[in-house]
């Protein structure tokens, strides 16, 4: 009998989908403290986590340990060299939270730019005359900039055509004909293009090259009239530079659905200003994408038991 710890709440349809095996057992933390974790992982065959860190110490301990999966396609909070040194693969969900991730980001742009909520507070506290002092703005024929043009990027870059608006990507790992051929204009450098977007939309993982992508110098280059929107991973702004910018009229707002900390500190400077509008790190908790991921990180356990997990969602595939 193999043991799936699972260490954070996922979609009932994931977990019936384990028990659905007659040599799987399957262990819901309901208290995922370090404590409690360290005292299950040693018996785990697998592990399907959230955003609940793993690191090499915790690793260590779960010594009949096959797989991890996370509930996700980010993978800071796991220690992968910790992973890949003793040979266990992690797996991601693929592209099924694409669908969910690049529809809040489209959420985020109109948000900021319609005003949308300070057009509801202004309704609310009985002041209609006030939509002749709100300032919104339209997506219609502005210009984008999408940065990472990988399963979510891409899905935002088609939805922003939808709107007529022109999209420059900068993706170095992608070629410059794929992207044209998307209806998208290839930029060799996303710097300098900075100073020609309405709206600049991040869309990469977090890692030591990527982190404090956006920062003082990025932000100057940008339009006053520029919107700043992350619905990928914190760390890649710089959340100091981005509130001084934001409060000095550097740019116009800002989207943000994660944090260089998370959750926010309540002192962090962007939770008091008009023209942010921020979400918990929510982009993919859909109910449909809760069920898509839960499903996911499933199977890609009972195929890792199985010797049939796929390389392609894999974020270290010399495991397999």
């Amino acid at each position: 009998m193999k043991k799936v710890l699972v260490v954070q709440p996922i979609h009932d349809d994931g977990l019936d989908l384990l028990r659905a095996r007659d040599d799987v057992a399957v262990h819901e933390m309901t208290q995922a403290t370090d404590q409690a974790l360290r005292l299950h992982i040693v018996e785990a065959s697998a592990i399907i986590v959230r955003n609940r860190r793993l690191d090499a110490d915790t690793l260590t301990l779960a010594r009949q340990l096959e797989v991890v999966s996370r509930h996700g396609v980010g993978f800071e909070n796991v220690d992968v060299d910790a992973l890949t040194q003793r040979g266990i693969p992690l797996a991601v969900v693929g592209d099924v939270n694409a669908v969910a991730v690049a529809e809040h980001t489209l959420y985020l742009m109109l948000a900021v730019s319609r005003k949308g909520f300070a057009l509801d507070r202004a309704v609310r506290r009985g002041r209609f005359a006030e939509r002749d002092e709100i300032a919104a703005t339209e997506l219609w024929r502005k210009t984008v900039l999408v940065v990472g043009f990988g399963r979510i990027g891409r899905r935002v870059a088609a939805l922003c055509r939808a709107f007529a608006m022109t999209v420059l990507v900068y993706d170095p790992l992608v070629a410059a004909a794929d992207i044209d051929a998307a209806g998208c204009r290839a930029v060799a450098e996303f710097r300098d293009a900075l100073g020609e977007a309405d709206f600049v939309s991040l869309h990469l993982p977090l890692t030591d090259a990527t982190r404090n992508l956006i920062g003082a110098a990025e932000l100057a280059a940008m339009k006053p009239t520029a919107i700043l929107i992350n619905a990928a991973r914190g760390g890649l702004v710089d959340d100091g530079a981005l509130g001084r910018a934001l409060i000095n009229g550097a740019i116009a707002g800002a989207g943000l659905d994660t944090f260089a900390q998370e959750p926010p500190s309540p002192d962090n400077p962007l939770l008091a200003l008009a023209n942010v509008v921020l979400s918990p790190h929510s982009a993919a908790l859909t109910e449909e994408c809760r069920r898509r991921m839960a499903i996911a990180c499933a199977q890609h356990v009972l195929d890792a038991f199985d010797g049939t997990l796929d390389p392609a969602v894999v974020v270290n595939p010399e495991t397999l």
